[in-house]
């Protein structure tokens, strides 16, 4: 059959649908005018997880669209690209279908076939040997993205006995360590009553589901509200904004700082606040001092004068509010950028108040699910066997559980007498999802066990012992999953393509291969979901019943200005003492102090840099970074999939028109782009919304897409993988506190 185009396939989908998005009553209507089955359940494009709700429709056995459900109080309908896509990613030709064993060496990517008794069998008795020759810590679990298994890999590794679950470090968890150690929780941007909104190093359009932010930022547009862009380059969000504050990419800790200096030194403060909730206001004020706007302006760009404006703006009008993204977890002063934004929120007085940044609540009604985590056994002498931790071992674990330093287990792996022998990666793909591919590459090739659980072909799957093939969210009829106050039962759309099984499934079947059948409920994937559900009283199949979900009401009204609780927040270390040691916004850390690290944010120079490396300008006269997810991908999947692809068909590095003229690139010439640490070769694309002295490209790139004769790119030099311009040394370019990776260099740009 031949391809249909995305632009076809928008007009099929439109007819089908008519109207968007459906109620179950026109849904079923729909599809009984058109010979078809409707099923309710979860979109999986995104990652599987409590994500946005859909109808899936089903002709001939044949999972052939998704319509957005109207009844889910989350995305109430809403749908972005990937999920009307999702029919040509489930039946790919990338699928694995099989379980498959290396005949090979690695990276010849040789396999044969095998049965999943086999497969398990092998893969069990290598991790028994294994544990018994180098201990339980010898086995590591790679994170993929928060996903609705992401707790059965915590289970596995508890169970046996190894604290070392590798973290990407690049999403989220950055971000909430430096909120929750400053006052006590990660605050929401309050869009909907703010006059003033700060979009800071985030996408709100579409860097994630649908869940309501853009329209958010369209309301605050239409009503006035001055909503400032403060990113590198401008995209979806910008159209909205009034201004846009141009930094260099990996100097918010600089902007933010320099407007803490702005405030502290005009007094701009809600000094009440400051007053009753705050510990080391005075030692604050004057450690920022150093940090004039003039100085700030000759490391991110900004020129003094806006510093000062804005600063003075948020600080002056009663109901603002700060909206950060991923953009601030790709920098070795991280974790000072957080501190300072939260510090900024607080003695400004805009913290949990309306228009503000607002700390979660009210709480649902609905009974919370067992979670099948097993955070009751860890010990301090469990902390002791993380190797390489992502975060400080005083304050492990954190939130999801202990974790790794992704590319400090790979480091591992190449060292004289390494700690990790074995490595599962679920879901992940370490050569195009962290810095120094050429290092995880080599890892690979030493590692003694090296196993792939995924429902496609991955970039590192030549390199496996072991690979597993999982089904996609469409072919399976679990998890449940919930969103705030929402819960509903994923139902099975399809019947597997192939053998695969869910990824729960797998460490429910691996858990019990490996004699931990007690802690698997010895592989039955319904006693699993019952127990979890045994608190809201009801079980798997009863809640199927519901067919749209259920909602329950909110616990209470929303309450404001919750400092009291907030600041006691008992933390996830396992002394469960509060994130707040004073029971009060920390501006001066004593905790961090402690641990021998700064007790305020400062600022660090990325590896190279404008103001840091001047001496480099001349060979690299731009500075280069990278967007982690753009209107039609998430990280490093999916570009096998031809309607998302026809929107972003090649890898584009985005370079302002000037620039590249002066340089004689045209807009679609091929070039090459070169760091001190590598080369890609990609296309240029002419992109008015970008600092002159910047240039952007998607991260991730490396699938081929048969369907439109594109090929697989390689991995190091010659392709698009980003990664392999960023220096390889995590411990210069990763913030020694929360190890944020560094997304940034300095390169050169020329014609191919």
């Amino acid at each position: 059959m031949p391809h249909k185009t995305g632009l076809e396939f928008g007009k099929a989908q439109a007819s089908a649908n008519e109207a968007g998005p459906l109620t179950l009553e026109k849904a079923e209507a729909l599809a009984d005018r058109l010979g078809e089955k409707v099923i309710p359940t979860w979109c999986g494009m995104c990652g599987p997880r409590g994500n946005c709700a859909i109808y899936a429709f089903v002709k001939n056995g044949r999972f052939t669209r998704a319509a957005g459900m109207t009844e889910a109080p989350h995305n109430r309908g809403g749908l972005c690209c990937k999920a009307h896509a999702a029919p040509q990613w489930v039946y790919s030709k990338d699928r694995l279908t099989t379980p498959l064993i290396r005949e090979g060496e690695k990276g010849e990517g040789k396999f044969r076939r095998a049965s999943w008794d086999e497969a398990l069998e092998l893969l069990a008795e290598t991790l028994k040997e294994q544990k018994e020759k180098y201990g339980p810590e010898s086995l590591a679990i790679l994170s993929p993205a928060r996903r609705n298994y992401s707790e059965y890999l915590y289970r596995f590794l508890v169970a046996h006995g190894s604290p070392n679950y590798g973290h990407s470090g690049i999403c989220a968890m950055q971000l909430h360590f430096g909120f929750c150690h400053t006052i006590g929780a990660r605050p929401s941007p309050d869009y909907r009553n703010a006059d003033v909104i700060l979009i800071w190093g985030r996408q709100p359009v579409y860097s994630g589901p649908p869940l309501g932010s853009a329209s958010a930022l369209v309301e605050a547009q239409t009503r006035g509200a001055r909503i400032y862009a403060i990113k590198p380059s401008l995209e979806a969000d910008g159209s909205f904004a009034t201004d846009w504050i141009a930094v260099r990419p990996g100097t918010d800790a600089a902007l933010a700082l320099a407007m803490l200096h702005v405030v502290t030194r005009d007094g701009l403060i809600d000094r009440a606040f400051v007053n009753a909730w705050c510990h080391g206001y005075e030692e604050l004020a004057e450690h920022v001092r150093q940090y004039s706007p003039e100085w700030a302006e000759t490391i991110c760009g900004v020129p003094a004068a806006q510093i000062e404006e804005m600063a003075r703006t948020y600080a002056v009008t009663p109901k603002a509010t700060i909206d950060v993204g991923n953009g601030l977890e790709h920098a070795p002063s991280a974790s000072d950028a957080i501190r300072a934004i939260a510090a900024l929120m607080a003695i400004t007085g805009h913290l949990d108040r309306p228009g503000g940044n607002l700390f979660p609540g009210p709480a649902s009604s609905m009974p919370a699910p067992r979670s099948v985590h097993l955070k009751d056994r860890y010990t301090p002498e469990w902390l002791e066997k993380i190797v390489g931790p992502e975060f400080p071992r005083a304050f492990q674990p954190f939130r999801e559980g202990t974790s790794a330093a992704y590319p400090r287990l790979f480091a591992d792996v190449l060292s004289e007498k390494p700690t990790i022998h074995a490595i599962i990666a679920p879901g992940t793909q370490p050569t195009v999802s962290t810095r120094n591919p050429r290092g995880v590459i080599e890892a690979l090739k030493k590692l003694d066990l090296y196993v792939v659980i995924d429902t496609h072909r991955t970039a590192d799957m030549a390199f496996a012992d072991i690979v597993l093939p999982a089904l996609t969210p469409y072919e399976i009829d679990h998890p449940f999953e919930t969103r705030g106050a929402f819960i509903m039962a994923r139902s099975k759309v399809i019947e597997p393509v192939g053998e695969g099984r869910s990824m729960q499934q797998i460490m429910l079947d691996l858990g019990t291969a490996m004699g931990y059948g007690e802690d698997f409920w010895n592989g039955d994937m319904k006693a699993c979901m019952d127990w979890q559900l045994e608190p809201l009283g009801m079980t798997m199949e009863e809640l199927r019943r519901h067919r749209t979900g259920l909602v329950y009401p909110p616990a209470g009204a929303r309450q404001f200005e919750k400092y009291e609780k907030t600041f006691h927040a008992r933390s996830s270390r396992l002394d469960k003492a509060p994130y707040l040691a004073q029971g009060k916004v920390a501006l001066f850390n004593t905790r961090f102090e402690e641990a021998g690290f700064s007790p305020m944010p400062e600022w660090r120079e990325p590896v190279e840099s404008v103001s840091g490396t001047p001496e480099l300008l001349k060979e690299y006269p731009f500075v280069l970074s990278d967007y982690h997810t753009s209107r039609s991908f998430s990280a490093g999947w999916q570009r096998n999939v031809p309607y998302l692809r026809e929107v972003e068909r090649e890898p584009s590095l985005h370079i302002h028109p000037k620039s590249a003229r002066a340089l004689g690139i045209a807009d679609g010439d091929t070039v090459k782009v070169t760091s001190p640490h590598g080369s890609l070769t990609v296309k240029a694309q002419y992109y008015p919304g970008i600092r002159e002295d910047t240039v952007m490209l998607l991260h991730g790139w490396w699938q081929g897409c048969p369907e439109l004769d594109l090929d697989d790119m390689p991995l190091t030099d010659g392709g698009a993988n980003v990664n392999l311009l960023y220096s390889p040394d995590i411990e210069k370019s990763a913030d020694p506190l929360i190890t944020a990776m560094g997304s940034q260099t300095l390169v050169n740009v020329a014609k191919a």
